[in-house]
């Protein structure tokens, strides 16, 4: 009978160094794959939030325009308008209507101003603007004076003497907010609006209607 030899289980001994640092290493590398991908998700919802901010701002924000002419559905008639043609209501604070520069509290002052021989007798009508919510892609007629027959040539002349007045001497600003309180300045004549931080009516002349 032949007698195996017996093996003997080695004895544990300590681990060699490189396998410390093996193990060392990988758990660097996963720290700072983990630290990566925290600042990855982190970067992500930033600019999802800011997207969607981007979105929200861009469907309420309103823009006003303000129109005037002097042909309306094919008549002759002075009108003032303001439209909105932006994507959100507008909170309209103040609104200033200018003769030569300076604000008028209404647009019969403007027109006794123009035509001071009518001494207000012309027949034409009138909205307020200020303070006023305007829904988008809804339109405002502030002002509007059918053109008068040729016989009443007082009032003929004066019609088109206010006509040109409007053409040269009219201006407009106005200062209104979003259903965010979002704020801007403008002339209403297709520059772009200033933003500013808030709307104050105080000091301001709101032609009224």
């Amino acid at each position: 009978m032949i007698d195996l030899p017996k093996l003997n289980k080695p004895e544990a001994g300590p681990a060699p160094r490189w396998f410390h640092i093996a193990v060392a290493g990988s758990m660097v590398l996963s720290s700072v794959a983990a630290i990566y991908g925290s600042w990855r998700t982190s970067q992500t919802m930033s600019a999802l939030v800011k997207e969607n901010t981007r979105l929200v701002m861009a469907s309420s924000t309103p823009l006003l325009e303000f129109s005037s002419g002097n042909v309306t559905d094919g008549k002759p008639q002075l009108s003032f308008s303001v439209q909105n043609v932006g994507n959100g209501p507008a909170r309209v604070v103040w609104f200033e209507l200018k003769s030569d520069g300076k604000p008028v509290p209404h647009v019969a002052a403007m027109v006794d101003a123009v035509a001071p021989e009518l001494q207000g007798k012309a027949y034409f009508t009138t909205a307020t603007i200020a303070p006023r919510l305007i829904s988008a892609g809804k339109e405002i007629r502030l002002f509007s004076w059918d053109r008068p027959v040729g016989s009443d040539t007082v009032s003929h002349d004066a019609w088109i003497r206010f006509d040109k007045h409007r053409q040269h001497k009219l201006s407009v600003q106005a200062c209104y907010c979003s259903v965010l309180d979002a704020c801007w300045i403008s002339d209403l004549e297709g520059d772009i609006p200033k933003p500013v931080e808030r709307c104050e009516a105080e000091g301001r002349l709101s032609p009224k209607g």
